[in-house]
C-alpha cells in the first residue's frame, strides 16, 4: 500500500512572462572571481522539459539561457512532481517519485489522482481589508486530463462591490498535467504563471487623467465601485498596511487615491490527493522577472529558509567538525559578498554620509592613476581577498575579534535608524534597520572561526 506522499518541491517561485515559450531550465554557472574580475554571476542552460499542448512530455537541452524573445519575458513555469513511500507486496519498504507503474501496483489509474490548484491575488483586500477585493481562481484536474486549465480570477460575488464583476474574470494563469511516458513516467503538474498585465477599471481613463497611465480596452474590465477603486487617503500617511506607504497607482503622484489598478500575480497551493485519504500539498508564490543586479545576494530567500528550518545544526560541533563542508558555506557567502561588493558605488555612497555626518565617513584616500573611483576600487580589492580561504583563515587566527568588530551581529538592539562601519554598510533590511546576516549564517560564521582559533597551537 501507499503510506504518504508528499510533493517536491514544497515551494515554487515561478516568474511573470508575457512570452508563450517558458524560460529554460539553469543553473548558476562559475562567476567572475579573477583577480581583476568583476565578481558578475553567470548562468548555464540544463535538461528542460517541454510541455506540448496535448500534455506530451520531452526533454531538450538548450544550447543557451534565453530570458526573453519576441514576445517578451520567458515566464518561469515550476512543475510540481509527487514523491510517496509505499510497501510493496513482499513487505519491501519504497521511498521515491510515484509513477503510473507505482499506481498500477496497488490497484490505482490515473484517474484516481486528483490536483487542486488554489491561488488570489490579496493586494487590493491587504489595503482595504474589504471582501470585495479578493480576487481567487481555483482549478481541480483529474490525473489522466491532460489539457491546459485556466485559472481565472473571480472575486466574491455575494458582496456588495466585487471588484471583478462576475461577467469578467482577471486570468491569474494556468495549470496543465503532463500524460507519463517510458523516459518520463513520474506525476507530475505544471504552474503556468500570468501575462504580467496589469487591469484597471472601467473608468482608467477618468481617474487616470495627466498621469499618464493608459492600458488597453481590453484589461479595463474593473468594477469601478468596488472598494478598491475608490479608495481616497487624507494623507499618504493614512495608508498603515504597507511599509513604506502609498505602494499602489496613484500615490506616488501626491493624487493620493488609488487608480483601482491591479497585476496578475498571485500566491496560492497545489494539492493532490489519492483514494484512501493520501494528500499532499505544495506552496507556489508567483513573482515579476528580476534580472538586476547581476550580482548573487549574500542575504537571499534560500538563506531565510535555511535559518527557519536548519538554524540549529550550526551549533551541534558535528557540524562544525566537517570542516570540507562548513567551508564550502564560508566560501560561497564571501563570494557572495564579493558579488555584491562589486555592484556597488562606495564613493557616492560615502559621498551621501559625509555631506551630513562627517564624522563618521570615510576619508577619501588618494586615488591611483586612472582610478576614478578609489573607495570602490579598495573595497573590490580588500572583499577579494576573502574569497581566498587560507587568507581569510590567518586573518581569523591574527586577529581574534576580527569578526565583532567588522561583522553586524543580527537583531542587535539598537534604534532602527543606527547604523555604522560594521558589514554589511550602507545597507538597509527589510524592519527598516542595517542590513544584517541571518541568525544561521552568523552563527555559522563564528562557529567556524572559533573552531579555527581552537586548532592553532599557542604561540603560533
Amino acid at each position: 500500500m501507499i503510506d504518504r506522499i508528499w510533493l517536491q518541491p514544497p515551494l515554487a517561485i515561478a516568474r511573470l512572462g508575457s512570452s508563450p515559450m517558458p524560460c529554460d531550465n539553469y543553473r548558476y554557472g562559475p562567476s567572475d572571481l579573477t583577480p581583476r574580475g568583476t565578481g558578475k554571476t553567470t548562468v548555464e542552460p540544463v535538461e528542460s522539459l517541454d510541455l506540448a499542448a496535448d500534455g506530451t512530455l520531452t526533454t531538450r537541452m538548450p544550447q543557451k539561457v534565453r530570458f526573453k524573445d519576441a514576445d517578451g519575458w520567458r515566464p518561469v513555469c515550476p512543475f510540481f512532481e509527487v514523491h510517496g513511500s509505499w510497501t510493496t507486496a513482499d513487505g519491501e519498504q519504497r521511498t521515491g517519485v510515484l509513477t503510473a507503474d507505482v499506481l498500477a501496483d496497488f490497484g490505482l489509474g490515473l484517474g484516481d489522482v486528483r490536483w487542486q490548484v488554489s491561488v488570489a491575488n490579496l493586494k487590493a483586500h491587504h489595503i482595504t481589508q474589504q471582501q470585495d477585493d479578493h480576487v481567487e481562481a481555483r482549478a481541480e484536474v483529474r490525473g489522466d486530463d491532460h489539457q491546459r486549465h485556466p485559472l481565472a480570477g473571480h472575486s466574491p460575488q455575494g458582496t456588495a462591490n466585487p471588484l471583478v464583476p462576475a461577467d469578467k474574470s482577471l486570468p491569474l494563469g494556468s495549470v496543465q498535467v503532463p500524460a507519463p511516458n517510458a523516459e518520463l513516467p513520474e506525476l507530475r503538474l505544471r504552474f503556468t504563471p500570468g501575462k504580467g498585465f496589469v487591469y484597471g477599471p472601467t473608468n482608467l481613463a477618468e481617474l487616470a487623467a495627466n498621469t499618464g497611465y493608459q492600458l488597453p480596452q481590453e484589461r479595463l474590465i474593473l468594477n469601478l465601485a468596488a472598494p478598491w477603486c475608490r479608495l481616497r487617503l487624507r494623507d499618504i500617511s493614512d495608508d498603515e498596511r504597507t511599509s513604506p506607504p502609498g505602494l499602489f497607482a496613484g500615490a506616488e503622484r501626491q493624487i493620493q487615491a488609488s487608480l483601482g489598478m491591479v497585476d496578475d500575480v498571485c500566491d496560492g497551493t497545489v494539492a493532490v490527493t489519492l483514494p484512501g485519504g493520501l494528500t499532499a500539498t505544495a506552496r507556489i508564490v508567483v513573482s515579476p522577472p528580476d534580472f538586476a543586479p547581476d550580482r548573487r545576494p549574500f542575504v537571499s530567500l534560500a538563506d531565510g529558509l535555511a535559518d527557519r528550518v536548519k538554524r540549529a545544526e550550526v551549533s551541534d560541533p558535528s557540524y562544525i567538525a566537517d570542516e570540507g563542508q562548513t567551508a564550502l558555506e564560508i566560501r560561497d557567502l564571501f563570494e557572495r559578498v564579493l558579488e555584491t561588493m562589486g555592484n556597488m558605488n562606495v564613493d557616492v555612497q560615502n559621498q551621501r554620509v559625509l555631506d551630513t555626518y562627517e564624522g563618521v565617513a570615510w576619508t577619501v584616500p588618494e586615488p591611483l592613476t586612472g582610478v576614478l573611483l578609489a573607495l570602490t576600487d579598495r573595497g573590490r580589492r580588500r572583499h577579494r581577498r576573502f574569497v581566498a580561504l587560507e587568507a581569510l583563515e590567518d586573518m581569523v587566527r591574527e586577529q581574534p575579534d576580527l569578526l565583532d568588530r567588522v561583522v553586524r551581529p543580527p537583531a542587535e538592539d539598537l534604534p532602527p535608524s543606527y547604523t555604522d562601519r560594521r558589514m554589511p554598510i550602507g545597507m538597509r533590511g527589510a524592519d527598516a534597520g542595517p542590513l544584517h546576516l541571518t541568525r544561521r549564517q552568523y552563527d555559522l560564521l563564528t562557529a567556524w572561526a572559533q573552531g579555527l582559533r581552537d586548532r592553532t597551537e599557542a604561540g603560533t
